[in-house]
């Protein structure tokens, strides 16, 4: 049993193409009592970004589009709600966005929708 699922988690994670950077924030004290903010660069580790849009319109008209943005990610790593992350495609592009909300765990990874923020 326990191979099967090594198997199977190896199978998903040969699909993350990506990279993912994710932006910690942390807090330092200053003599004057007053707390600094500081972003940094966080972990890094493969993932796979996937997008799936939809249209709709009547007679052939476009009315509206809405697009789904979902990360795949190791379930061993951590994305907290809020988080800024920043994807570099297979092809180098990069792109930034946000968690939205809690990540979603399965088995053999975990995944978290996003919000886009903008082209790098």
């Amino acid at each position: 049993m326990k191979r099967e699922f090594e198997r199977a988690k190896k199978a998903v994670e040969s699909l993350f193409w990506d990279t993912c950077y994710v932006e910690i924030f942390s807090e330092e004290g200053t003599d004057w009592g007053e707390t600094l903010h500081q972003k940094g660069e966080g972990d890094s580790f493969p993932c796979r970004l996937m997008e799936k849009t939809v249209a709709s319109g009547e007679n052939g008209l476009l009315a509206e589009v809405e697009k789904t943005v979902v990360l795949l990610y190791p379930a061993g790593k951590d994305i907290l709600p809020g988080s800024a992350i920043r994807v570099r495609k297979e092809n180098g592009e990069e792109r930034r966005y946000f968690a939205a909300g809690d990540s979603q765990v399965f088995l053999t990874h975990k995944a978290v929708g996003l919000r886009r923020r903008d082209v790098v």
